[in-house]
């Protein structure tokens, strides 16, 4: 492993904080400027409109893409002299909406471009469910934007906010984003002024001003927000000074390396631990992770649980933390294992709900942790979550009852007492009792917890009833017997519970060796494939003869590479899917599908062309086009995108272990498919 030069060295320049200030300087993506509040009314609009008479009096070309001026005049005269891109109108449910339009922007290129309300949720069957989204499509064509948000939006602060004003936001973006800020404007206003412009009906009507006086709007609420405002732009400020300073070698006191990891688990609170491992990790400069620990009774979860991980693991993505899924039995363990691997600092993890005592005797991943000797900090967080939330609790592991178990069971308890009647006349009656145990033993390995602790039962009053002093009567009254019920009841509880964790390891390693197995299998297959290379040696000595011979080849192996890949994505997911690659006339066109009765609609196959094209995943369960049935991922090399795959699923629901297979099968069969591809170019 190569050894770095750690912060501490402040003679040289840190090479990444290097890297970001020379990224900052000279990447060609558009820059994004800002305009922070702490509540409706400050005027962040006004603030921006009045930056882009100053930018248009310099002559740069700034427009207005979307400005809300809700009806107030100061704000309405500011938009004259300002072209305003038209509007795009969207009819909704008989009513129509007016929403930015990207496609004339981008079509128009200005240099800047006004777009308020950076959390607005766009109508439904736009490009992107959300106006952020279509900010950061106009920051990579290279357009620089304006644009405005309130403090209270940003995912982070979403469960803090519901605690001081009661009120849940719905509207909110990823804390990220005002990270990647090239700069941010701070519109800060006295409480006194605001109240002021409430009462003077500048931010509502007068019924909306009272209103909203008496609920959002209190001094209390004000206070709290603005605070986190000051502090939001603070942190951003902070982080950019010190990438500066460590790109130029300046001297100073440097943060130690910190690393931060959030313990995920299937409950509707993960995304609670998330935003407040995010506040963490951003206050501590830390590197962060979201961690999972996938056990064998993941296949056992239900649909419920499955979207709590799903869902949280996507926040965690937006919120920038690396995603990590272990596998185990013990997940205190593992968790411990990543931590000493991955040199974290922090921990956060859930206060259990329920009580301590019951903490103790289930084994709770977050009292083991508590009680181990270690370097790092543990972050308990209790749930803030509505009481409807917390009533709802897992259905309990049931021990199953398999009639045909305890039959098998009993019949063994009655071969052992027939084996006892033999073995009385030459060894002591007291020593029976424990021939009884090769049952307990047996039933437990075979059976498990349940059948176990019923043998045990059976065996004690078999040998009571026939093998004691006073035999065909159930008296206890030796304090041996005592011993033998203690015995008894130990062994099968131990042993049942050894053969249960067994199952479980067996398990977990059949889910290995499946997984490692189908990467083997869809490997062996496609290097199976002929090279490109062997049939280009003749097109030299005679082009045209070799032109047909070649796409006919071309067509077979690439219909051959789709039909390999329809048969491992049916394998990790029943649904229905779809291969498409690019023909001879440049169009994305399907290759293979898993069922021929099904096809792509026009909208469906013009989504997976914005897959290709960007080379992102879209549709269904993304962030980007999520109106249609279908999700598409793109096949791509390091170089270029060389086909889609489309399956018919929300792409939000995945499992982890899907998302990787599905990840295996994309980039080993654009590897598989790129010379044939450009054989054609």
């Amino acid at each position: 492993m190569e050894v770095r030069d750690t912060p501490n060295d402040t003679t040289r320049p840190d090479p990444d904080a290097l890297l970001k200030e020379v990224e900052r300087e000279e990447e060609k993506r558009g820059k994004l400027k800002i305009f922070l509040g702490y509540a409706p009314g400050v005027g962040k609009t006004y603030a921006m409109l009045n930056e882009a008479h100053v930018l248009k009096k310099r002559g740069e070309d700034a427009v207005v893409g979307i400005v809300e001026t809700h009806g107030r005049i100061e704000t309405e005269a500011l938009l004259k002299d300002l072209e305003m891109i038209p509007r795009r109108r969207v009819e909704y449910q008989g009513i129509v909406l007016e929403e930015l339009d990207l496609d004339a922007i981008l079509t128009r290129r200005p240099a800047v471009v006004l777009v308020d309300e950076l959390a607005h949720s766009n109508a439904p069957g736009s490009r992107h469910p959300k106006r952020y989204q279509d900010i950061e499509e106009l920051l990579d064509s290279g357009i620089e934007v304006y644009t405005t948000v309130n403090v209270q939006h940003f995912e982070s602060l979403s469960d803090v906010l519901e605690k001081i004003t009661g009120i849940r936001i719905q509207e909110t973006l990823p804390d990220t984003f005002l990270d990647r800020a090239d700069e941010v404007q701070v519109i800060d206003i006295p409480l006194e002024e605001l109240f002021e412009r409430l009462k003077e009906g500048k931010v509502y009507i007068p019924r909306q001003a009272e209103l909203a006086m008496q609920n959002f709007f209190q001094r209390g609420n004000l206070v709290a927000l603005r605070e986190l405002m000051l502090t939001h732009a603070a942190h951003k400020m902070d982080t950019e000074l010190l990438n500066y300073m460590r790109a130029k070698a300046i001297s100073g006191p440097w943060p130690a390396g910190e690393r931060l990891m959030v313990c995920v688990a299937p409950s509707p609170y993960a995304k609670q631990l998330l935003r407040k491992g995010y506040q963490i990790a951003k206050d501590a400069h830390a590197e962060w992770y979201a961690v999972h620990v996938s056990t064998p009774a993941l296949k056992e979860m239900s649909d419920e649980d499955k979207a709590y991980i799903a869902e949280a693991l996507n926040l965690a993505e937006e919120l920038g933390a690396k995603i990590a899924t272990l596998s185990g039995t013990d997940v205190a363990n593992e968790i411990l294992r990543f931590a000493r691997e991955y040199n974290i600092n922090h921990i956060v993890i859930g206060k259990p709900l329920h009580s301590m005592l019951f903490g103790f005797w289930k084994g709770s991943p977050a009292s083991r942790l508590l009680h181990t000797r270690s370097e790092f900090e543990l972050h308990l967080i209790t749930p803030t979550v509505e009481k409807r939330e917390i009533e709802v609790k897992p259905t309990p592991e049931r021990l199953t009852l398999n009639p045909k178990e305890y039959l098998l069971t009993a019949l063994m308890v009655a071969a052992v007492t027939l084996l006892n009647f033999f073995l009385q006349g030459f060894v002591n009656r007291i020593a029976l009792v424990y021939v009884y145990l090769i049952v307990t033993i047996a039933s437990a390995l075979l059976f498990g917890t349940g059948p176990s602790i019923f043998s045990s039962i059976i065996s004690l009053l078999t040998f009571e009833f026939f093998f004691t002093e006073l035999r065909y009567h159930f008296t206890m009254y030796h304090p041996h017997d005592v011993i033998n019920v203690l015995v008894f009841f130990l062994t099968s509880i131990i042993v049942g519970q050894l053969a249960k964790i067994t199952k479980r390891q067996n398990l977990l390693l059949q889910l290995r060796v499946r997984r490692v197995t189908l990467i083997e299998e869809i490997s062996k297959e496609f290097l199976m494939l002929p090279p490109v290379e062997q049939f280009l040696g003749g097109m030299v000595q005679n082009s045209k003869e070799w032109e047909n011979v070649l796409t006919l080849f071309r067509t077979t192996v690439l219909d051959h590479i789709s039909h390999i890949a329809i048969k491992y994505l049916s394998k990790i997911m029943d649904a229905p899917s779809f291969v498409l690659f690019i023909g001879k006339d440049g169009r994305l066109q399907v290759w293979a599908r898993s069922k021929p009765d099904v096809d792509l609609t026009p909208k469906e196959m013009a989504v997976a062309e914005w897959t290709y094209a960007h080379g992102e995943p879209a549709g269904a369960g993304t962030q980007t086009l999520p109106s249609v049935k279908l999700f598409f991922t793109p096949m791509k090399t390091l170089e270029e995108t060389i086909g889609v795959i489309g399956i018919q699923y929300e792409f939000k629901n995945l499992l982890l272990d899907q998302r990787r297979l599905l990840g295996v099968i994309s980039n080993l069969s654009a590897l598989a498919a790129a010379r044939w591809v450009k054989t054609w170019a």
